[in-house]
């Protein structure tokens, strides 16, 4: 008799945070959401590392959920620990990949679409907004890593709690990126990008003027995100705003807190597609956004994609590999992923734009 597979490190996950959804604030529950996490970042078997970093109050119903044999088994436990009452998946934690699933996703993946193959190292950033490490710290990490073009894509003045850049900010980033490129160009090319903000209004935080003076202009929300409203409109100002080139995390979800902004997103991407504006898969694990669902609406309105590790640090660079997961999850070919371009191929998209 073939053995039953073992719950995969998403469903353990998923089975902590139901069962942290019903206890009140305190520590029971931060200890199941530690739990829940650690299993979602965890790229091999989860076992030893949940348990070690568990109190040992927890450590018996870990067990227990670690010995169910396959997925249905687990869910049941999950009900019966529950007292029949959990509560189904949030919202907020479909469609999100953990670090296992990616893993497996990418080793599987075709050939054009294998992680070595990304020429570009897309919107990161660094101590000039909410960064926690240099330009040249992060330019020399995406170079280790592979890279042979890198956009930095600081904060916008829009996004106070980020400390972002004014004009004269992005003047003097600006001087530093080309020591950079007149030393290190030819090995690795820094271009210089700015994630601004998208308004309530659909109008971008950065005139045009300034807009003007960059080389790639990211257009981002992060504030009036629920899902209440939609907002199509708000969105379809942004992108067909003059300068605009890419649209990043759009639907501004945030994993276990938020599901994200509701639009008609046929409509969105047919406008990204007809005003030559790039979607961004964004790999940071906690936004995974868009996800495979959106990225492959997104591919069948004709855009082109862009995958973002969104680093605010250099361990955080290696998040490209969850928008690429979410890429190849979604059946995108490898001639719409714009990382797969050469430098030179990359500034014409730009500047076709």
């Amino acid at each position: 008799m073939a053995r039953t597979a073992p719950p995969s490190n998403a469903a353990l996950a998923e089975a902590l945070f139901r069962l942290a959804d019903r206890e009140p604030p305190g520590e029971r529950r931060l200890a199941l959401l530690r739990a829940g996490y650690s299993a979602m970042d965890a790229p091999g078997p989860v076992r030893r590392r949940v348990l070690a970093e568990a109190p040992p109050w927890l450590e018996p119903l870990l067990g227990q959920l670690l010995a169910c044999p396959g997925e249905g088994a687990l869910a049941a436990a999950v009900e019966r620990l529950a007292g029949g009452s959990a509560r189904r998946r949030r919202p907020a934690r479909e469609r999100f990949l953990s670090r296992a699933e990616v893993d497996g996703v990418l080793a599987g993946a075709p050939e054009p679409l294998r992680p070595g193959l990304l020429r570009g190292a897309f919107h990161w950033h660094t101590r000039d907004s909410d960064g926690h490490a240099t330009l040249e710290t992060m330019a020399r990490a995406c170079h280790r890593r592979g890279a042979f073009w890198a956009v930095v894509a600081d904060h916008s003045r829009g996004l106070e709690v980020a400390s972002g850049l004014d004009a004269e900010g992005v003047r003097l980033q600006r001087r530093r990126l080309r020591r950079w490129n007149d030393r290190y160009g030819d090995e690795l090319l820094l271009i210089q990008g700015l994630e601004v903000e998208i308004l309530e209004d659909g109008t971008v935080d950065v005139p045009a003027v300034e807009r003007d003076a960059l080389d790639v202009v990211v257009a981002a929300v992060h504030r009036e995100l629920g899902p209440e409203r939609d907002q199509t409109a708000r969105l379809l100002r942004a992108v067909t705003s003059p300068g605009v080139h890419v649209l990043a995390h759009p639907r501004g979800r945030l994993f276990q807190h938020r599901p994200g902004i509701r639009a008609r997103w046929e409509r969105v991407f047919a406008a990204c597609a007809e005003a030559g504006v790039a979607v961004e898969i964004n790999g940071f694990p906690r936004r995974q956004d868009l996800d495979w669902e959106l990225a492959r609406l997104a591919v069948e309105a004709g855009c082109d994609l862009l995958l973002a590790s969104d680093a605010h640090a250099v361990p955080h660079l290696e998040y490209d590999r969850y928008a690429l997961a979410i890429a190849v999850r979604a059946g995108v070919p490898a001639e719409r992923i714009l990382n797969l371009r050469r430098a030179d191929v990359f500034l014409d998209w730009l500047a076709a734009g």
